[in-house]
């Protein structure tokens, strides 16, 4: 059009998305009403992969707190996502049972939904350490299946952090396109590391990331979910 100078001051471009989950081009919707979640835990989302809660109700913004640990001579796992060593999908069951992962599940979706945006998940944290990650992962749990789908993945590095102060975190992951179906369920998962996608943090500000280590401290994060917040940014602003 505007090689032949024939431009419609009223033309907008058509973009497409690609839906993870039907796996084909879809037109993206200016208007998507997203849902919001906020976490739930009463302290043992780590040790139980079925105790954190996910809850999108008007008026709820999260409750609780939880500890959780980061080893850095047992670093959890890379797994598919976009740093992997072999990125996209992954099936995350078996990593989400380790105890040093903090899980939050949604009940079952009581209808059809689509999901299209920036997963953003908003939430205060306090640490033993001066430095330490955030890393957190998003996956589908089909109805009737046994597998936890991971579709998103995103992490924070935090330097220079006040020892024991409460401080507002946003973790950004990869942007997505998914549907989920009646009875499918959504779950966040939160660890201190993703090795060797993320250079474990050594957890003070002297030494650059690396493998295990000598210099390598165990770190304990404290989750605080009183306002916690997961939503999702939309895709394309005009």
């Amino acid at each position: 059009k505007h090689l032949k100078k024939t431009v419609d001051n009223h033309f907008s471009p058509q973009i497409n998305l690609w839906n993870i989950t039907t796996e084909s081009w879809e037109n993206q919707k200016r208007e998507q009403n997203n849902p919001t979640f906020s976490l739930f835990s009463e302290g043992l989302a780590c040790s139980s992969s079925e105790e954190g809660v996910l809850k999108s109700l008007p008026g709820v913004n999260g409750e609780g707190e939880v500890n959780l640990v980061h080893d850095p001579w047992r670093p959890v796992p890379a797994i598919g996502g976009h740093l992997g060593l072999e990125p996209g999908e992954a099936d995350r069951s078996k990593l989400d049972l380790r105890s040093d992962i903090a899980i939050f599940t949604s009940v079952p979706m009581s209808e059809e939904l689509r999901i299209e945006g920036i997963p953003i998940l908003q939430l205060k944290t306090q640490c033993d350490r001066e430095s330490f990650d955030l890393f957190v992962a998003l996956s589908i749990i089909p109805k009737s299946m046994n597998i936890v789908r991971q579709i998103s993945t995103g992490v924070l590095r935090i330097n220079d952090s006040e020892l024991e102060i409460e401080t507002q975190r946003e973790i950004n992951l990869q942007a997505m396109l998914a549907n989920f179906q009646k009875g499918d369920r959504l779950r966040i998962s939160i660890s201190g590391s993703s090795w060797p996608a993320i250079g474990i943090n050594p957890g003070n500000n002297l030494d650059l990331p690396q493998d295990s280590s000598p210099d390598c401290l165990v770190t304990t994060i404290i989750l605080l979910l009183a306002n916690s917040k997961l939503e999702f940014k939309s895709l394309i602003s005009y």
